[in-house]
């Protein structure tokens, strides 16, 4: 999986009109063919300011998503940033649940007997 990760800075005011422009960028991309989802979360230590991320089966997907109009809206919405906006891709190998989180407390257990 390869996950796309973005931070925005809505200038003073206009915080509204760019989640309502993520949210219109998000209900496209989830309608994508290898896409996994895509969401928006506000930053709680900053005002104004707000996470994006979209999640793609791989690669090819995820370049193929790269060059299409939708995308070049996500560069133009980068664009009205007011602080430099954050651009990150991520390649994740593996996902794991609460048996991780059992495992690694169960082994230190072990351990310490």
């Amino acid at each position: 999986m390869v996950q796309l990760t973005l931070r925005l800075t809505a200038a003073s005011g206009r915080a509204h009109e760019l989640v309502e422009a993520l949210h219109a960028l998000t209900r496209h991309t989830r309608r994508q063919g290898g896409c996994f989802g895509a969401h928006i979360a506000a930053d709680v230590d900053e005002a104004n300011a707000f996470w994006y991320w979209e999640d793609w089966e791989d690669h090819e997907a995820l370049e193929e998503e790269m060059r299409t109009e939708r995308f070049s809206q996500l560069l133009a919405l980068m664009e009205t940033s007011a602080q430099p906006p954050v651009m990150e891709f991520r390649v994740i190998a593996e996902t794991r649940g609460l048996e991780y989180v059992s495992a690694v407390r169960e082994a230190a257990e072990s351990r310490e007997q």
